[in-house]
């Protein structure tokens, strides 16, 4: 098959038309070459560079006695059983709590995965962090596109990690004014969570109580009730209708919906896929991030006398620091007294009010009502009440709102253990599974060896071994070593003063109510977890 086109050209000068024929499969053939021939090198890279490059990394490791997963397949890894978890709501980390040997490893997505189980491996790479292996964490295209360059997102050689990092922690250690404003709000949100039932007994959804305690707490904390209370922010919703929430409502929603939709199968195989404006919900929620970034600075603008916010500029601002680096990491200081701390909460109040723990109950309220006859300042002895103290960590080991930390190899390096030595190569995910840790028997009886077994929720560990515990490897809510989270002791009192409140109010045949078809198993309430339940207690 040919076309016809039609050439003007004459001998004399004159025109005179010329039909010359042109082979339209020539010219079909040469864009089939130049599209094509681009397209196949770049599958056979990515074959090479991410499938048969991460089969052989997988073949050397198992080589040195390294076990992977089950049903751990080629690109898609062991998500499809990720995803079975996540409807029970696990984490993903169920998977390594096996612990058939020091390392186990995983395809997750397109990166290959080693997790540390026990407390001595663990330890070696908290003292390799910043060296041979750095921050390398999935969340940078989840809730970290709320703020990309704050420092839980980023090396520990970029940025001025160590200047802020420091910065951050300081800013944060007014615990005479966060105690304060954390018994007011629980106070507050107690009351007005408060309703009837068709019963007549008074009735609390502990998620949406909690949610509401922690907004009002950290977004006051963080930039002063003065520029929280009333601020209102008009954005499009999950359900496509655009609504005028509260500033905090809008900052806690998103942060919640970037997590889950960075969780779903094919973001957990390409975690970049997620910050990609691919589908309609992506780009609704990259639309949110830049208003609430925009009122973010506003408020940084005006920061407020005694805040998080304006101590944080006041020193960053005199060493010379780009307002971007401020605005990240008040973003995230907001963000991460909200789900974490949420989560901490329902975790102790539901052991709490476990019939089977009813000791500690008592034996919290006796202590609770003691405080106030002790010198000193309240926040003061509520950060080192002991039966408080050990029932908290017992609650957070028993299931840690976030259980790992994510960083990778950037040179090649070598773990040792009990005479075993593994080789591990640069850009080999390695990551320790606290939530893994914290449920090995061999590595917590070489500190507490006549403990109870850890399937067993008994605080009285923390009471008897809780110094020893809290300063080995065991043990790491909060991360460990260089890359701990800042605003530890801030979280801690945050969950400790909301337990003193509730405790102390003895609500009358208070009990846990979970909604039909949530099973026990399925009652755990990590940050990925969807699990709720009901606080019911009699009228006085």
């Amino acid at each position: 098959m040919a076309s016809s086109a039609i050439w003007n050209t004459s001998n004399s000068g004159g025109p005179a038309p010329v039909r010359i024929e042109v082979d339209e499969p020539i010219i079909l053939g040469k864009w089939v070459y130049y599209l094509g021939v681009p397209f196949i090198t770049t599958v056979l890279w990515f074959v090479w560079d991410y499938v048969l490059k991460t089969l052989l990394l997988r073949r050397w490791y198992e080589k040195q006695g390294i076990n992977f997963v089950d049903n751990c397949y080629a690109v898609v890894g062991a998500e499809l059983q990720v995803t079975k978890l996540q409807e029970e709501n696990k984490s993903h980390d169920w998977l390594y709590t096996d612990k058939p040997t020091n390392l186990y490893g995983t395809l997750r997505g397109l990166t290959l995965q080693l997790y540390t189980t026990n407390a001595k491996l663990c330890s070696e790479l908290v003292g390799k962090t910043g060296k041979q292996v750095d921050r390398n964490t999935p969340a940078l295209h989840s809730v970290g596109r709320l703020s990309p360059s704050a420092i839980p997102f980023q090396s520990m050689h970029k940025l001025r990690f160590k200047d802020r990092k420091a910065n951050l922690t300081k800013s944060t250690r007014d615990n005479k004014r966060l105690f304060e404003i954390v018994e007011r709000q629980a106070n507050h949100a107690l009351d007005k969570f408060s309703v009837k039932d068709e019963n007549g007994s008074i009735s609390i959804d502990a998620r949406d109580l909690l949610e509401y305690w922690t907004r009002c707490t950290s977004g006051e904390f963080v930039w002063g009730q003065q520029n929280i209370e009333g601020r209102t922010i008009t954005v499009e919703q999950l359900d496509g209708v655009v609504r005028t929430l509260p500033f905090m409502d809008v900052l806690n929603q998103t942060f919640t919906e970037l997590r889950f939709y960075s969780s779903r199968f094919w973001n957990r195989v390409c975690f970049p896929l997620a910050s990609l404006p691919l589908t309609k919900e992506a780009r609704r929620l990259s639309r949110n991030i830049n208003i609430l970034r925009d009122i973010c600075t506003e408020m940084m603008n005006n920061p407020l006398e005694g805040t998080v916010a304006s101590l944080l500029q006041e020193m960053n601002d005199g060493q010379g620091m780009p307002d971007v680096y401020s605005l990240d990491d008040l973003i995230t200081a907001t963000f991460a007294g909200l789900d974490a701390v949420k989560s901490a909460v329902m975790g102790c109040i539901y052991h709490m009010l476990n019939p089977e723990h009813a000791y500690w109950r008592q034996a919290l309220l006796e202590e609770m009502n003691k405080l106030s006859d002790l010198p000193g300042d309240m926040d003061v002895n509520v950060m080192q009440a002991p039966i408080l103290t050990a029932f908290m960590w017992e609650s957070l080991r028993f299931e840690p709102p976030g259980s790992l930390i994510n960083n990778a190899a950037v040179k090649d390096f070598e773990l040792n253990y009990q005479g075993q030595t593994y080789k591990i190569k640069a850009g080999t995910r390695i990551v320790s599974s606290i939530h893994a840790l914290h449920q090995h028997e061999e590595s917590w009886r070489q500190i507490a060896p006549d403990m109870s077994p850890l399937t067993e929720f008994d605080p009285n560990r923390f009471l008897k071994y809780g110094d020893k515990l809290l300063g080995s490897s065991c043990f790491m809510p909060f991360g460990k070593g260089p890359r701990r989270c800042p605003g530890q002791a801030a979280g801690a009192l945050m969950v400790k003063t909301f337990l003193k409140v509730f405790v102390q109010r003895d609500l009358k045949n208070c009990r846990v109510v979970c909604p039909d078809g949530q099973s026990k198993d399925a009652s755990r309430f990590h940050v990925y977890s969807k699990a709720t339940y009901n606080l019911v207690f009699d009228e006085e």
